[in-house]
């Protein structure tokens, strides 16, 4: 696929996850990487190597319960079957590890939005920390998270309560078309909205 048609592939992905995740009614706030002002909150730079930026598609505030004024950031993955999403899954742990590491005011929660189920054989282990671990431990990432492709090394610098607590944070959400149409409708946000305004809630 040309860049610029993948380009807008994953655009139109992240607008129909945003659209969702607002139609949960669990979202106060949500924005894409494509937003004016709040797309910088989504953008970070790997510590090491030649320091590269990296980011999030879609970012946001969570609402009611448990997760009442949690921030979260969510990858999007607009495909039609598997793909390469493993080979992105180990690449996006390593950056959830480090966003939680550097940047922890910025993210509670990191989501994996995709249109395509991947990595069937392992799926029960996706958000493990033996599969954040596994992420980091990929050369092409040890050297961007650690500053060496020495694996012993790196593993003695990966700090395993972080693992553990990255782990317990991610989720992996998968998505259809109908689903995204099975929401609340607009008119009925508008009233829960208006509920919660009334409330002082918002």
């Amino acid at each position: 696929m040309p860049g610029e048609a993948m380009h807008q592939k994953g655009a139109d992905g992240a607008r129909r996850a945003k659209r969702w995740l607002d139609s949960t009614t669990r979202v106060t706030k949500s924005w894409t990487n494509e937003d004016e002002v709040l797309a910088s909150r989504l953008d970070f730079n790997w510590p090491h190597g030649d320091q590269q930026p990296y980011s999030f598609d879609v970012g946001g505030i969570l609402s009611g319960g448990e997760f009442e004024g949690h921030f979260f950031v969510a990858e999007c993955k607009n495909y039609k079957d598997a793909q390469d999403q493993g080979s992105h899954y180990d690449d996006w742990v390593a950056k959830c590890y480090l966003t939680r590491r550097d940047e922890h005011r910025l993210a509670d929660h990191f989501m994996w939005i995709t249109w395509h189920p991947f990595r069937m054989g392992k799926w029960k282990s996706l958000c493990t920390p033996t599969a954040v671990t596994e992420g980091l431990l990929l050369p092409r990432n040890t050297a961007r998270v650690f500053g060496t492709e020495d694996i012993d090394e790196a593993k003695t610098q990966i700090d395993q309560d972080l693992v553990e607590d990255v782990a317990d944070r991610l989720w992996v959400i998968v998505l259809d078309k109908k689903q995204e149409q099975l929401v609340i409708t607009p008119k009925h946000r508008a009233l829960i909205v208006a509920h919660q305004i009334e409330n002082g809630e918002l």
